[in-house]
């Protein structure tokens, strides 16, 4: 449900907007062609399709802790019109501008008699990102396939909610937002509770890539990343006070990731730390490990594990301490296939060594 907005405002887009100029600089008069058939997707949103052996915990709900039957987060990365400069091949490298839609939603089905799906979280979001790719040069200055590296920042707006009505604390009674009492008290109501707030992200990410072979079999790539989100009370949906209370005004976290390009096979690792800051009281960091194998047969589809230990990131639970491991299936967009046709090109051109 939209809530009420906060007079709390804040300007958290500056410091994302500055790293978006600063990247985007040594491009600006560069001549930027449209590219409509063949984006290149880097650093987004996957979708995922789960199952875990843990229980879920819910405050207020007679038959808690529950078994899942699954999870599923629906995550397509809908790109407008991408832009793009230059080429690899350059000493500058690759520029590209994108602006990308991602409907996103998370989905818990519960193994109940009824079976029932509990409120989903809602984020779709807008994600505007700079982006460079180049190939770096061994040490006798001469240009080859075998490094790479890759820069983008993101800055992202979004919304996060759970389309219920109820009240926010399980000790009110009524309907968001005439709920009485008017200052209630955690425990929240984590079934029927109303859970609204739009966010600002700024992420960076870097990802370097060594031994590299000409048509992209086989490589090495390693990176990590950084973000900071801000809750917002500005426009319809945005936090409300009691909410920002408890919940905080964000999050900041790091991750690290590998993948191994084996020919074409992808296998890959990620961990990532998230630290909220600003609740009352004071919330533990959660952090998650991913392993994930993408066989290139399956096109963006692979098998994943996953531990994710601190609060649960689903909408309104998260107050509850949790410990899951999750295990299935994987899908992404890779841009392997529109960088592979390239660098075949680049062999084909290629005298023979």
């Amino acid at each position: 449900m939209w809530n009420a907005p906060s007079r709390r405002l804040a300007r958290p887009w500056l410091p994302a907007l500055r790293l978006l100029l600063l990247l985007w600089a040594p491009g600006a008069g560069a001549d930027w062609k449209l590219e409509y058939s063949a984006p290149t997707p880097l650093f987004l949103d996957r979708s995922y399709l789960f199952v875990s052996p843990n229980r879920i915990h819910r405050a207020g709900a007679p038959e808690s802790p529950e078994r899942l039957l699954f999870e599923g987060q629906l995550a397509p990365n809908l790109f407008f019109p991408q832009l793009h400069t230059g080429s690899r091949r350059s000493p500058s490298g690759e520029w590209f501008l994108s602006a990308v839609f991602n409907p996103l939603i998370r989905l818990r089905l519960l193994d109940l008699e009824s079976r029932p799906v509990i409120p989903p979280s809602f984020i779709p979001k807008l994600t505007l990102q700079v982006a460079h790719l180049r190939r770096l040069k061994e040490v006798e200055g001469r240009a080859r396939p075998g490094r790479g590296l890759v820069l983008a920042a993101n800055f992202i707006v979004g919304h996060h909610s759970n389309g219920q009505r109820g009240c926010f604390f399980l000790n009110q009674t009524g309907e968001d937002p005439h709920c009485e009492p008017e200052d209630g008290e955690p425990p929240l109501n984590e079934v029927a509770g109303s859970f609204s707030t739009n966010f600002v992200r700024g992420e960076l990410h870097g990802q370097y890539a060594f031994s590299v072979d000409p048509r992209l079999d086989n490589a090495w790539l390693v990176g990590g990343g950084s973000f900071l989100e801000l809750n917002t009370s500005v426009g319809p949906g945005g936090i409300t006070d009691e909410q920002r209370r408890v919940q905080g005004d964000g999050s900041w976290g790091l991750n690290a990731r590998t993948e191994r390009i084996w020919k074409q096979h992808r296998f890959r690792g990620e961990v990532l730390l998230s630290v909220p800051f600003g609740e009352t009281p004071s919330q533990r960091a959660t952090v998650s490990a991913e392993v994930a194998a993408h066989p290139y047969w399956g096109a963006g589809f692979g098998l994943f594990a996953r531990y994710v230990h601190g609060q649960d990131y689903y909408n309104i639970l998260f107050l509850e301490k949790v410990r899951l491991w999750q295990f299935g299936l994987v899908f992404e967009v890779s841009p392997a296939a529109r960088l592979r046709l390239e660098e075949e090109q680049d062999c084909d051109e290629a005298k023979p060594r």
